[in-house]
């Protein structure tokens, strides 16, 4: 039985894990498949986090803050908690590899994911035109009219990145004014790229096989008029991950973590939350670390309350825990929990090590190919990319002997991104006797990519 669990990443887990790991606590991280280090590995410069005066890459923030993390005992998973049970005294987390796990007090750290705008043809042109990710996918637009929808400041930033590639960036917002922060507000109305369409809003998107124009309704009169943007960036907000512990812990009605102010505690005892998944309001990188920080200590002090300072061996059987864990796995229908340590090298969120093609040998390598080829469109600088490559690594390892696995840098080989019709990263494509036989767009569980494949290759 472990004494910290820490489900989530970002500035918040991070910190909590940073904070236990120096108690002592030997906390287990479960940063997230395909989430690690939260929104900020989609954000571009952070300029308002202490310590970073010349401003810091927020892919480059979270993973300092990891490896601090790590340096002082964390155990840093990339995996996904699909399943908790947080009511008694000994908490129990599933993992996406059906492991269970028993824990004496959990923090959770869950974040947020990206508002949609709830209309039908969103889904059918994400990844072909409609983007939540400027970073990632804002190179794929040079020289196009962009659209951002938003007015605060995630929506300004997006914009303001987004005029490094685009002809023209409108910003689409329900209000005649910005709700950004004044400074923001006024960056984006003085660039001579940026336009703004008022008191509007997206009611349809158009195109065949990607986004070629958008239909904007008036929120005064009910007017509709045509915009000719071939991208749309979506920046409305964020919603709470809190899907996975609900019914359990209290939320209020915006589904955040009910929490007893000023401390992290919840309303069960021994589970802690903190980060976005807690904060409507403030939402900024350094109050997440803080409410981490905060955790941590919360945690360490109910940990001495139960009159048990005396971190256990990772892994080391305890009666109770054991018991509780194989009942979870035996109700779930799952495999039952050996107390033997069990460790679960994940590695680095970094690319995957498939082969490299380029535009001058993918014919050969991929159209000319005697197997299946799944085929990694990414760049470097792209966060999910990184995030996707050990999962693609163990595709190829599992699949080795049915499915050829390469990669090819968007970047640097444009051609064959173009003929594709390649507008967001990562994109995996699956190729079966020189055709396309499937696609997937964005990070992914690795269970769903699997699902994809074998669909694909009729396997």
């Amino acid at each position: 039985m472990h004494d910290v669990i820490i489900i989530g990443s970002g500035p918040a887990g991070y910190t909590a894990a940073i904070y236990a790991a120096r108690a002592g606590l030997r906390p287990i991280v479960f940063a997230g498949a395909i989430t690690a280090g939260g929104a900020l590995m989609n954000t571009t410069e952070v300029e308002n986090f202490p310590g970073f005066p010349d401003a810091v890459m927020g892919p480059e923030l979270m993973e300092k803050m990891q490896a601090q993390a790590e340096k002082f005992g964390a155990e840093v998973r990339f995996q996904d908690i699909t399943a908790v049970d947080l009511t008694g005294e000994v908490k129990s987390v599933t993992t996406d590899e059906d492991e269970v796990l028993t824990a004496k007090s959990v923090i959770l750290a869950l974040g947020s994911e990206y508002k949609k705008l709830g209309i039908d043809s969103e889904a059918r042109f994400s990844g072909h035109g409609v983007s939540y990710c400027a970073t990632c996918d804002g190179f794929f637009f040079k020289n196009q009219h962009i659209a951002v929808v938003g007015g605060g400041d995630s929506a300004v930033e997006e914009a303001t990145f987004l005029a490094r590639f685009g002809s023209k960036v409108t910003i689409i917002h329900r209000r005649d004014e910005l709700r950004a922060s004044k400074i923001m507000a006024q960056r984006a109305i003085d660039h001579p790229k940026i336009e703004f369409a008022w008191n509007s809003e997206v009611a349809e998107i158009h195109g065949e096989q990607k986004m070629t124009g958008l239909t904007l309704r008036d929120t005064v009169t009910g007017e509709t008029r045509e915009l000719d943007a071939t991208g749309l960036f979506v920046a409305i907000g964020h919603l709470p991950r809190t899907d996975i512990v609900y019914g359990q812990v209290e939320l209020n009605d915006e589904g955040y973590v009910v929490v007893d102010h000023p401390t992290t505690r919840t309303s069960l005892p021994g589970v802690f939350a903190c980060g976005d998944v807690v904060d409507h309001i403030y939402r900024q990188a350094i109050t997440a670390a803080g409410t981490g920080c905060a955790a941590a200590l919360d945690a360490e002090r109910h940990l001495v309350a139960l009159e048990d300072t005396d971190a256990r061996p990772l892994g080391a059987a305890d009666d109770t825990a054991l018991a509780v864990a194989v009942a979870v796995a035996e109700e779930r229908g799952l495999p039952v929990p050996i107390p033997e340590p069990t460790d679960h090298p994940k590695g680095n969120p970094m690319a995957s090590k498939a082969p490299a093609v380029t535009d001058a040998t993918f014919k050969a390598e991929v159209l000319d190919s005697d197997k299946p080829v799944l085929v990694d469109f990414w760049a470097e600088w792209c966060p999910p990319c990184r995030m996707m490559g050990p999962i693609i690594d163990e595709i190829a390892a599992e699949m080795g002997g049915s499915l050829k696995v390469v990669k090819i840098d968007t970047d640097d080989n444009p051609m064959t991104s173009r003929d594709y019709g390649i507008v967001s990263i990562p994109t995996f494509n699956i190729y079966k006797g020189g055709e396309l036989v499937g696609s997937v767009v964005g990070g992914q569980p690795k269970r769903n990519l699997v699902k994809a494949i074998n669909k694909a290759i009729g396997r």
